[in-house]
């Protein structure tokens, strides 16, 4: 199963060619990473970071780009998750135009949570890692069948 969140692709998203520039699909995915915690999690993006002192800081990334987005595009962006570790997480981006459905980006991002005042890796906690198993993609019991290229 995947997480959907709907992203407007804006003026300052493009270059001067008028498509997405590359490092804002990931941004886009990473809005999409903060609205899955709002929707989806037991806590908010900034709870965790600001109260908690807990973040993902992104350890891996693997990209393709498939078709360009333009100003004024609405992407539909899919995050599953691939793989949890103790402390690791390694997450799944399908980017889709809303107007046709072509896929125009996939990624993988691997993040480690870590506590924000030592920079150490902490372990998902059972709560946080039982949301996070409804989103794995890929056969097995219990698990989606994915949306990844």
């Amino acid at each position: 199963m995947a997480f959907t969140s709907i992203q407007k692709i804006r003026f300052d998203d493009v270059d001067g060619a008028g498509i997405v520039y590359y490092p804002q699909y990931f941004h886009l995915c990473h809005a999409a990473f903060e609205d899955f915690f709002d929707s989806a999690a037991p806590v908010s993006y900034p709870e965790l970071v600001v109260k908690r002192r807990l973040g993902f800081p992104t350890v891996a990334i693997q990209s393709e780009f498939y078709a360009p987005l333009s100003y004024g595009d609405i992407a539909i962006v899919e995050l599953s998750v691939s793989e949890i570790g103790r402390s690791s997480l390694k997450l799944g981006y399908d980017i889709r135009r809303k107007r046709d459905g072509v896929l125009c980006f996939h990624g993988d991002i691997t993040t480690v949570l870590v506590d924000l005042e030592t920079l150490k890796p902490v372990g998902i906690d059972a709560e946080l890692r039982e949301i996070l198993e409804r989103f794995l993609s890929g056969p097995g019991p219990g698990t989606g069948t994915g949306t990844g290229s």
